[in-house]
């Protein structure tokens, strides 16, 4: 029988492994959507600014708490290499969809460093909760 902190621990690697499977998935959404040349979609350049910010915003988060689930409490560091890694991506992905037809729009990447910024400040406040529900 395992005490309490044995079934904490349990839980959190469950969630930790759960988490990293989201965070594959949304990332490799993300660059699929992002890759396939447009025909023409209506209404989706009115919210195109909003879908990199929040995309990018829930990146952040999952990131995050997948790192923070795995490895233990996250430092400095940790959120900078995250804004990094967001941030050197969301450019990758910008030039990379120039051979598929699709523009390299400099406020999409604006867009997505809003939403890293957002992901790293909501993950901050929202941390406290994590633990509350494991």
């Amino acid at each position: 029988m395992q005490n309490s902190s044995g079934v904490r621990l349990e839980r959190i690697q469950h969630l930790a492994s759960w988490v990293r499977i989201a965070t594959a998935l949304l990332l490799l959404a993300m660059f699929i959507g992002t890759h396939i040349p447009l025909t023409g979609a209506p209404g989706i350049a009115h919210h195109d600014k909003l879908l990199h910010a929040s995309a990018y915003m829930t990146l952040t988060v999952f990131l995050l708490a997948s790192w923070e689930l795995s490895a233990g409490m996250l430092r400095p560091q940790h959120y900078f290499a995250v804004w990094l890694f967001g941030t050197v991506y969301g450019a990758f992905d910008e030039v990379t969809q120039i051979p598929v037809g699709r523009v390299c729009d400099g406020m999409d990447w604006l867009a997505d460093i809003v939403g890293i910024v957002v992901g790293l400040i909501v993950f901050r406040l929202a941390r406290p909760l994590l633990y509350r529900w494991l």
